[in-house]
């Protein structure tokens, strides 16, 4: 034989060799095999018995038992497995809601802030142009003032007491000389004119063409229970009331414009034709009274409305 065929043959023996090695032990498991056999056998021929067989009875009946548990507890297992799904999605819904519910209020109290802001700026817009507005109602009415204080100013103290008190004595006595109370005497005229410039003007132009009738002309309709006076020839005087006095009492009425005047330049007025030239003289003394004061009462004056002024 060659090398090559003797090499193959001790490798295929010694292969054989160890084969036989594992035989052997399956020889051995088959042994075992028989023996566990033998013994199963012996333990089913013990089982054979009634008290064996009831308590195999029993226990099939109570594995069934435990199964038909164990299939509860699996639905029931089930069933909890199921809530708890529902429970992740419901509470999922519910962050989902309260995401929606936060955005709403962030949106609202955004908006409200928002309008808030326009509110304060348009309450302070309304605020400046009213006090804007208030201002130039107070400037202008100080300025008013101002001016009026101004034109009261510029006339000379005294002015209108010396005019009315001029008129008054013009109403009684026309010929008045005023020079030498240092007035301008160039409104000297009749005396009639001057009773027209003294007192209130009443308009007459809704009463042009209406017939003024006199007391004298009225009918004696009117009647006093008093009765009236038996005359010098023994008649009774119509409506129980004397005859009108006549101008040779010394007595006179004086308009209520007139007394006004007389008010107006602390003198006291005539009650009778008598009382006429002190009265005159009064209202003479007054206006000298007056030109020799007016200069220092217009700078006095003047002083103060300047005062007045720059402390508007």
């Amino acid at each position: 034989m060659r090398l090559v065929d003797e090499k193959k043959a001790l490798s295929d023996i010694s292969s054989l060799r160890k084969q036989r090695k594992n035989f052997a032990g399956l020889d051995d498991g088959q042994k075992s095999i028989d023996t566990l056999k033998k013994q199963i056998a012996e333990l089913k021929k013990t089982l054979d018995n009634p008290e064996a067989r009831a308590l195999s009875d029993k226990y099939n009946e109570i594995q069934k038992e435990l199964d038909a548990i164990k299939g509860e507890q699996d639905s029931a297992f089930k069933n909890l497995n199921s809530l708890r799904d529902e429970r992740t999605k419901l509470q999922k819904d519910q962050q989902a809601k309260f995401t929606a519910i936060r955005e709403i209020k962030d949106a609202y109290y955004k908006a409200r802030k928002a309008y808030k802001e326009h509110e304060d700026e348009a309450w302070k817009a309304r605020r400046e142009r009213q006090k804007a507005e208030r201002e130039a109602f107070e400037r202008e009415k100080k300025k008013k003032i101002a001016d009026k204080k101004l034109e009261e100013a510029s006339h000379p103290a005294y002015s209108d007491e010396i005019l009315t008190a001029q008129g008054l004595i013009r109403h009684f006595e026309p010929s008045y000389d005023f020079a030498a109370l240092g007035l301008d005497d160039s409104k000297r005229t009749t005396g009639g004119t001057f009773r027209a410039e003294i007192g209130r003007t009443v308009d007459d132009a809704n009463i042009k063409g209406v017939r003024i009738v006199k007391k004298d002309d009225r009918d004696d309709d009117y009647f006093i229970g008093t009765g009236g006076k038996k005359g010098k020839k023994g008649k009774k005087v119509a409506n129980g009331s004397p005859a009108p006095s006549t101008p040779t009492d010394g007595k006179f009425n004086l308009s209520f414009g007139v007394i006004e005047d007389f008010a107006k330049v602390k003198v006291d007025q005539p009650m009778s034709q008598a009382d006429v030239p002190a009265v005159v003289e009064k209202l003479a003394a007054k206006i000298t009274e007056w030109k020799k004061n007016q200069a220092a009462k217009t700078q006095e004056v003047n002083q103060t409305h300047s005062l007045f002024i720059s402390t508007l």
